[in-house]
């Protein structure tokens, strides 16, 4: 299969990036198709190691009933966006700072009225709070558990989607499957893979490798290699102890952070380079 893979990434030149000219602050989608493959805490991680970098950033729960953005950080939503919904709040009072250059939007969590919301309400409700993105540099979007949150997520005001998978085969399905959704429903997107929890050396590049000869057989188009996170007791612990991770910091997402802050800067006149190079 690697060696299919190899062949196949000599197309990768010719294949269609997926990155179109945008304008304004554009969101950069985290998403997977499995539950439980560390996510929400890679999505976290990346939004303030950015904000170290001096980089204004928002960082949004986009679970909007299902939100743990707020608990991972160990901090308490000042409004709701059930109150949002209802003409009660502005999105700019639901902000929630973190750092000097970290703010969180977080999702509420049970609320009946969110619970009951068609995808057409959810999706106003979501164009409602992409107001503020001209206000930052950077918006990170933790997109949620399953596929409809992550798509509804990425066809709105986002310019990349991240795909985070370990190494499980379950997981790697899943992975391919939102993948190919978020393709068919958001041409435009470019998606990069981010492999979470590895342990050997081996299988970051086993698993990009399988993704990227999927997607450039079936889809015609490549993927971005975003690097990998290794399993970490340090990250375990700060799953599972809110208000400690702005303490972590993660070699792997460092990486990450410094690859999406420098693509960020990068002159307008340099864009296409840029998405056939680093981004292609």
């Amino acid at each position: 299969m690697i060696d299919q893979a190899a062949g196949l990434r000599a197309m990768h030149a010719d294949a269609p990036t997926g990155l179109a000219p945008l304008e304004g602050t554009q969101a950069c989608v985290i998403g997977s198709g499995k539950g439980g493959v560390g996510k929400s805490l890679l999505a976290g991680l990346l939004a303030a190691a950015l904000a170290r970098r001096g980089r204004r950033t928002l960082l949004v729960d986009g679970a909007q009933n299902q939100g743990n953005q707020h608990v991972l950080f160990g901090v308490r939503p000042v409004a709701s966006l059930e109150a949002l919904l209802q003409g009660e709040r502005t999105p700019e009072d639901l902000l929630v700072p973190l750092t000097d250059h970290l703010d969180l939007l977080p999702a509420d969590s049970g609320a009946e009225t969110l619970y009951g919301l068609g995808p057409i309400d959810r999706a106003r409700l979501h164009q409602r709070v992409t107001r503020l993105w001209d206000d930052y540099e950077h918006v990170i979007v933790d997109g949620g558990p399953g596929l409809e949150s992550v798509v509804r997520a990425a066809a709105i005001r986002a310019g990349r989607l991240t795909v985070v998978t370990t190494p499980d085969p379950a997981a790697l399905s899943d992975a391919y499957a939102l993948l190919k959704i978020v393709h068919l429903q958001v041409p435009s997107i470019h998606i990069g893979v981010m492999v979470n929890r590895v342990a050997a050396d081996d299988e970051p590049q086993l698993v990009f490798d399988r993704l990227q000869l999927a997607a450039l057989r079936f889809l015609g188009r490549g993927l971005e290699d975003l690097g990998a996170v290794p399993e970490s007791e340090s990250l375990r612990a700060a799953a599972r102890r809110p208000g400690t991770v702005l303490g972590i910091e993660s070699a792997g997402v460092e990486a990450w952070a410094d690859r999406l802050a420098s693509a960020t800067a990068e002159p307008a006149g340099h864009e296409g380079d840029q998405a056939r190079g680093q981004w292609g």
